[in-house]
């Protein structure tokens, strides 16, 4: 029986901290990890995008699992994400994981079901079975942008919903968020939903559940503060707050591409002092000097100053 049933609130997905060599600094990735617990958080979320899952080598998630397991206290979800090229691939990743102690599994699209793919329930909801019978594990359905062409249908979420009850929540990076949350408002049981992208935090924290953002492991003083307040009515307030990490949000969210989103994450926290170095695993690049220049001056019109 799993220990938790939903997920809400704030769940930060956590980046990684990295050597110069591109090895997992576990000491860094620890001290970040209960850095992020001393917030009002809704759990943890791991070796997600922001994790660089896809760079991981399966003895690596395993071991990025375990560390934030044991660092991880018994009142809060660890969520771990899991990805593949095949049901196969994202079943041994989800075993894994399980293994490792996940509470629960945020499940990436396989990237074939962009080839026409993401209106059609018969092609998508028997991944999502199969997943379920092999790992009994609640689930958070990973929804992405248009741009991907690996946003789900409506459809195709109420269908994956329908049929697979280890289901709770829907994590939703797209702009077409509305739609599907007014659709599942009559659907028979809760599914909980968390957004993603930072720059719409504002408008969206007054409907949704909560939040799977690796914004919130860059600002997490802000960003559950946010959501304490636009989920409570209290936009005025909650606009004010926005205001003020919105040059960090904008350098984040609209500056760069998507794939280097997290790249600006890293550079973000180093200026924070909260990482000691910003490397990334290519194919993510390093930004130029100006373009962190600017990330650390979006730091401090946050006032995020450096901690000691």
């Amino acid at each position: 029986m799993p220990r938790f049933k939903e997920f809400k609130k704030v769940l930060p997905a956590a980046n990684l901290p990295m050597f110069p060599d591109y090895n997992i600094d576990e000491e860094a990735n620890r001290n970040h990890l209960r850095w992020l617990m001393t917030f009002d958080i809704g759990g943890l979320v791991i070796s997600g995008h922001a994790g660089e899952l896809e760079s991981l080598t399966p003895k690596e998630r395993i071991r990025v699992a375990e560390i934030a397991r044991a660092e991880t206290p018994s009142h809060l979800p660890m969520v771990v994400g899991c990805t593949g090229l095949s049901t196969r691939e994202l079943i041994e990743c989800a075993r894994d994981a399980k293994a490792a102690g996940a509470d629960g599994l945020l499940v990436m699209p396989i990237p074939h079901f962009a080839f026409g793919a993401v209106d059609r329930p018969d092609l998508i909801v028997p991944c999502f079975e199969e997943l379920a019978a092999a790992v009994d594990l609640p689930m958070i359905v990973f929804r992405y942008g248009a741009k991907t062409g690996l946003m789900y249908s409506v459809e195709v979420l109420l269908k994956i919903a329908e049929k697979v009850p280890q289901v709770v929540a829907i994590k939703d990076s797209s702009f077409e968020y509305e739609p599907a949350w007014v659709e599942f408002q009559n659907f028979p049981r809760k599914i909980n939903f968390l957004v993603a992208h930072g720059s719409l935090f504002l408008i969206r924290f007054a409907t949704s559940d909560g939040a799977v953002s690796s914004f919130s492991n860059v600002a997490p003083e802000f960003i559950t503060k946010l959501f304490e307040l636009a989920h409570s009515g209290q936009m005025a307030e909650a606009t004010k707050l926005f205001n003020k990490i919105r040059p960090l949000s904008d350098a984040i969210y609209h500056k760069q591409p998507l794939m280097q989103h997290w790249v600006v994450e890293k550079e973000a926290l180093t200026a924070r002092g909260r990482f000691p170095r910003s490397v990334v695993r290519p194919p993510f690049q390093p930004l130029r000097p100006e373009q962190i220049e600017g990330i650390r001056q979006a730091v401090a019109a946050a006032g995020l100053a450096p901690l000691a």
